[in-house]
């Protein structure tokens, strides 16, 4: 009687030993990859597709929301902000951005386009520091909520870039 429970238990303890390491194994070999590290077939494996328009735009005001402004500023054309003065111009306009958010977006004024420059009308849904409201162009030109601005993206050294912000096309 007693080799039959020592048998039992035996068994038990390698079923659950073995469930706990396969567990263990298969949650520490599983990693999940965002879909933008998702390669197409045709790309290689080591190649990293560069990002298309719309995710440069994505980018951009993601990384003002989330206050890395040297960053964003970094994704705008070398044709706009091509000295240190324009760069912390734009900066200190981003950096009185509490909140800024990728409502919608789409294509605008596609016949113009070249294999070197889209646009895109964006909607925004902007909050502003207060402490903005006294500056010549109250708020940098925005106001509370939506705002449409129309994207300028110019492609630089096969990149992406903002070329501009404008409230028209």
């Amino acid at each position: 009687m007693q080799k039959i429970i020592i048998g039992i238990l035996l068994i038990s303890i390698s079923i659950f030993g073995f469930a706990y390491l396969n567990g263990r194994k298969q949650n520490t070999t599983t990693t999940i990859l965002p879909t933008s590290y998702i390669t197409h077939p045709s790309i290689s494996q080591n190649t990293v597709p560069p990002p298309q328009e719309t995710d440069v735009i994505y980018t951009f005001f993601n990384l003002i929301n989330e206050k890395k402004i040297s960053e964003a500023v970094m994704m705008m054309s070398s044709n706009i902000v091509d000295n240190d003065s324009t760069k912390q111009s734009y900066g200190v306009q981003f950096s009185a951005m509490k909140e800024v958010k990728v409502l919608k977006m789409s294509d605008s004024m596609k016949d113009n386009w070249t294999e070197t420059k889209h646009q895109y009308m964006v909607s925004l849904e902007i909050a502003m520091d207060s402490s903005s409201a006294n500056n010549p162009i109250p708020y940098y030109g925005f106001e509370k909520g939506e705002n449409i601005r129309f994207i300028n993206l110019i492609k630089e050294n096969s990149q992406w870039k903002i070329e501009g912000l404008a409230t028209g096309p």
